[in-house]
């Protein structure tokens, strides 16, 4: 197990909170125990879809959640169960990812690679930290705004509108569900962020490992004299970066591509089930989904120009008094380095800053369309 230092906690323990009460830890011991909190919030989720759903369909008179609320706790419980189970069936592979993670915070010695490294650790936590807050924050308000007391007409209120599919229940097993609904809520919220937050750290991290090749590459001369094969270690290296890649690549791209579709659905669904104010709750979800979709585009593109930067970096190396064995590695890496590092959503396409704004304009065109639609049955019913 590699060594926790007081650098790697900083770069990479706040993840970890959420992460471990629902088993999602990655380079956690495969335990019983670790299984079990997994399957328990696997099933809670479960239940909660189930309910939700049940309740739409019952249809109760006596509903009184706003439906935009409902849909949106039922898209966010979903996504919850699509990656806890790919966290769960990648778990080896994104374990060496932390595990070399936490290994390059050991071995760093050179001020200068330390505070490179820094740098891409306090973007993560920035980021992280603010998806973390704005979760919680809605977590917070939907708790406050549906406390669950008797309203006027004597009806028990619940955190989530089970009213109907719970409406004969004694009073111990009124309280029951309800400590049991602020549980399904909650690893709702921590379901969500800490799958971005174990994602934004770990791949931050790989940009920093690769501007601090670069730099290698760049001093590749100074290193020379030293009489080591500079070139050669450089060259695995750089295969190591490249196979950590991968394995977040394979790891997160369904995650991607179930993520950015359901905030695209929920764009177009909020706009139609809501008039010309959003409610504070579905407010505070849509920036949370967002800032989501956004977290991994700002991620693939870090990714993408520090990979084509490595190739530039190579060529302005001073290859030219090098041998012709190093001069060939050399140039086996630019060819490697012209196809750059890019993530994607379900292999279907690259998850960049640019396909994000599409994504989000094309979401928003289809939501102006569709209201458009519904104005003009409006008009032609009466």
């Amino acid at each position: 197990m590699a060594h926790w230092n007081q650098d790697a906690a900083y770069a990479l323990a706040s993840y970890k909170i959420l992460a471990w009460p629902l088993g999602a830890w990655p380079i956690d011991d495969d335990t019983f125990y670790s299984k079990m909190r997994w399957l328990f919030a696997m099933i809670s989720e479960l239940l909660l879809v189930t309910s939700l759903a049940t309740e739409i369909c019952l249809s109760c008179e006596n509903s009184y959640e706003d439906p935009i609320d409902t849909y949106v706790v039922i898209s966010s419980a979903i996504l919850v169960l699509v990656k806890l189970s790919l966290l769960r069936m990648r778990r080896s592979t994104l374990s060496i990812n932390l595990s070399c993670a936490i290994q390059d915070w050991s071995d760093v010695k050179d001020p200068i690679s330390r505070e490179i490294m820094m740098q891409h650790a306090r973007i993560a936590r920035t980021i992280s930290l603010s998806l973390f807050y704005c979760g919680f924050f809605a977590f917070m308000l939907y708790m406050l705004r549906l406390l669950p007391f008797l309203n006027a007409t004597g009806q028990r209120m619940y955190y989530l509108p089970t009213s109907c599919l719970l409406k004969s229940v004694s009073n111990v097993e009124y309280v029951v569900v309800t400590f049991y609904q602020v549980i399904q809520l909650f690893i709702t919220y921590a379901g969500n962020c800490c799958t971005e937050g174990i994602f934004v750290g770990i791949t931050l991290h790989l940009c920093g490992q690769l501007e601090l090749l670069m730099i290698n590459f760049r001093r590749i001369d100074q290193c020379k004299c030293k009489g080591d094969n500079i070139v050669a270690k450089l060259v695995v290296r750089h295969r190591h970066l490249l196979r950590l890649t991968e394995t977040i690549e394979d790891s997160y791209n369904v995650i991607i591509l179930t993520q950015i579709f359901t905030s695209a659905i929920l764009i177009c669904i909020t706009g139609k089930f809501t008039s010309l104010f959003f409610t504070e709750f579905s407010i505070v979800v849509m920036i949370v989904m967002l800032l989501q979709s956004f977290l991994y585009s700002y991620a693939g593109d870090n990714l993408r120009d520090q990979s084509e930067a490595l190739s530039f970096a190579v060529y302005n190396s001073n290859w030219c008094d090098f041998p012709s064995s190093d001069i060939r590695d050399l140039a086996f890496i630019m060819i490697k380095t012209n196809i750059p590092i890019r993530l994607t959503a379900g292999k279907f396409f690259y998850v960049t800053r640019a396909t994000f704004t599409d994504i989000l304009k094309t979401s928003v065109s289809y939501l102006s369309a569709l209201r458009v639609m519904l104005e003009k049955q409006t008009t032609n019913s009466y």
